[in-house]
């Protein structure tokens, strides 16, 4: 389970990448909802209740639908995805909760053998949602390391291809 500046971190540094020096104000404005996520450990059902896709989909409709704060929705819509991805990457989530309460997860490890080896195991699916979870008590992993590079690594891929775009024009 990633702790709370790695969750503020890795979206900030992903956005300061793609995002427009204009709109560095709203990146750092609404960083804090990078961890809004993690309220739903004071209510009922934790990594589920705010931990879905739903709530950033629903916000990357309405910059869709009302474009003058399509930036300020976009980037809502980021730090509350990132925060899932990352948690799916250390544990799971309950990715389409109310609809469906089995935890996808992701688990993602380097590791190195006494030989020299390097190991990478990958292992991904859908697993009971267990009681530990609702009172936020889940084990741990190194995995959130590897989900924290590939969405840093995404923004670096999206960045470089808007730069292309633009050079082309």
């Amino acid at each position: 389970m990633p702790n709370w500046s790695i969750h503020l971190i890795v979206p900030l540094l992903a956005l300061l990448i793609v995002s427009r020096k204009e709109d560095w104000k709203y990146v750092l404005l609404l960083l804090p909802l990078a961890v809004v996520s993690d309220l739903d450990t004071f209510l009922t059902q934790h990594r589920a209740l705010l931990h879905n896709i739903f709530i950033p989909f629903l916000l990357l409709l309405a910059g869709w639908k009302m474009r003058e704060y399509r930036t300020i929705f976009v980037i809502s819509a980021v730090y509350l995805a990132s925060h899932v991805v990352l948690d799916m990457f250390g544990g799971g989530v309950v990715l389409f909760y109310p609809f469906y309460d089995r935890m996808a997860f992701v688990d993602a490890s380097l590791r190195m053998e006494q030989a020299n080896i390097l190991i990478w195991t990958f292992d991904y699916g859908f697993d009971e949602y267990g009681t530990g979870w609702k009172t936020a008590l889940g084990y741990i992993t190194d995995s959130p390391g590897t989900g924290a590079m590939l969405f840093v690594l995404f923004a670096g891929i999206c960045a470089a291809y808007r730069q292309l775009k633009f050079t082309e024009k």
